[in-house]
């Protein structure tokens, strides 16, 4: 039973590694508009190689610090196409004055990360839980949340990348979203409407943006007030915008689509400052043993799947395998708080064995 075992690990493992953090690694559908030059062949390989720019930059962009990003787009000696396990044609148009294509590529997860070790660069690569998305918007003394007419929401959404490791939910505009809560439930930090809300769409957390435009008549400008906050085990804390990069806060026109571009971009870069927060933890380990409940099979490869996505195969071995579970030890500089951010978007966390010294157990909450 044990070599059984063994062998289907070994299998599983394979895949894993194939595919775990996949979605991450694959950008999707990039445009690429070119001046058609009546060489199609010619074309098309220009676009390829845009395309394969641009993917790269998003993938670094949604994987790296602000500080670390500018660092990667000094780098020039390298070979992009070495970097990439396929890419695929989505969709082409050619007419007599313009070239289009989208082109999604798929970035090989084990190149990408020795390259940014390579010229001394760290990834963010934990993916957070989803935080539902609270938008109040509150325009000429309206305040707007599951309306038709709520545009920050609407400019929201279209800003925000799936693909980003800052999971977002938005739950739609809707008569009975409207019915549950409403925003003056939000702006007066009714706890028990926002738990009840966060439990009816199986969340636990939420992320609130209040944005206020105000056009004043007698300056003949418009002013704004934007805020946000995170709401998390009954409590509201502070989410700090950094709106520096805004035109303006007092203009002569409404800075709607560009104050959503800020806002995802910093909540972004917030989720990415929650794990350099955890990585300054001072109980960092080169090894820990980690042991998995082997009872449940299909459960057990589940979590070690997880445990691949956030280490690496390479990383992981097998120590022990006992009667009810498996005991694996991996190799990390990870802290502990570190790792336990990483596995909260899978209602996972590591709890010190009171009984086994250095032995974590992996549990559900």
């Amino acid at each position: 039973m044990k070599n059984l075992f063994c062998i289907i690990f070994i299998f599983f493992i394979n895949i894993a590694s194939c595919f775990a953090n996949e979605e991450l690694y694959f950008i999707k559908k990039n445009e690429v508009f070119l001046e058609n030059t009546g060489n199609v062949l010619e074309l098309r390989e220009n676009a390829k190689k845009i395309a394969f720019q641009k993917a790269l930059n998003i993938l670094a962009k949604n994987i790296l610090d602000p500080q670390d990003f500018l660092t990667f787009t000094q780098i020039s000696d390298y070979k992009l196409i070495d970097l990439i396990n396929d890419y695929k044609i989505e969709s082409e148009k050619i007419s007599d004055i313009n070239y289009f294509a989208e082109i999604s590529v798929n970035f090989n997860q084990k190149k990408v990360r020795g390259f940014f070790d390579k010229n001394n660069i760290k990834l963010n690569i934990f993916v957070s839980e989803n935080y539902l998305i609270f938008p109040v918007y509150k325009k000429s003394k309206t305040i707007y949340l599951w309306d038709k007419d709520n545009l920050f929401y609407d400019n929201l959404i279209n800003e925000y990348d799936q693909q980003s490791l800052l999971k977002l939910y938005f739950p739609k505009k809707n008569h009975i979203n409207r019915l549950k809560i409403s925003a003056d439930h939000i702006i007066s930090k009714n706890s028990e409407k926002i738990n009840e809300f966060l439990d009816f769409y199986k969340k636990k957390k939420a992320i609130v943006i209040f944005l206020e435009e105000n056009f004043e008549m007698n300056e003949n400008v418009f002013k704004t007030k934007l805020e946000a906050s995170l709401f998390s085990n009954n409590t509201f804390s502070n989410i700090q915008i950094d709106s520096n990069n805004l035109k303006s806060n007092q203009g002569t026109s409404s800075e709607i689509e560009l104050i959503a571009k800020l806002v995802i971009n910093e909540l972004q870069n917030w989720w990415k400052n929650q794990i350099d927060l955890e990585d300054a933890e001072v109980d960092l380990k080169d090894l820990i043993l980690v042991v998995v409940d082997t009872q449940d099979f299909k459960k057990s490869f589940q979590v070690e799947e997880i445990l691949f996505q956030i280490f690496g195969s390479q990383n992981i071995r097998i120590k022990e395998i006992r009667e009810k579970d498996t005991v694996f030890e991996i190799s990390t500089n990870y802290s502990i708080n570190h790792i336990n951010l990483g596995l909260q978007s899978k209602n996972l966390k590591l709890i010190k064995d009171v009984e086994e010294k250095n032995i974590f157990l992996i549990e559900s909450y």
